[in-house]
């Protein structure tokens, strides 16, 4: 539900800004998959740094 009503201010405010219906949601579709993106790549860090320091290529000192 929370979503939802995130989205629907997203939207008003796109529309706002005289973004069309189609294209604010775009542009919010858009930013969810960057959103993601951002998290695995994330996660594909700190497995290598946890691959790193397991293998004692990188240490706190």
């Amino acid at each position: 539900m929370k979503q939802q009503q995130y989205v629907d201010l997203l939207v008003d405010a796109l529309l706002d800004e005289g973004f069309t219906l189609d294209e604010s949601l775009k542009l919010i579709q858009l930013q969810e998959k960057y959103e993601e993106q951002l998290l695995i790549e994330e996660t594909n860090y700190h497995r290598f740094v946890r691959w790193l320091v397991e293998h004692g290529r990188l240490s706190d000192w």
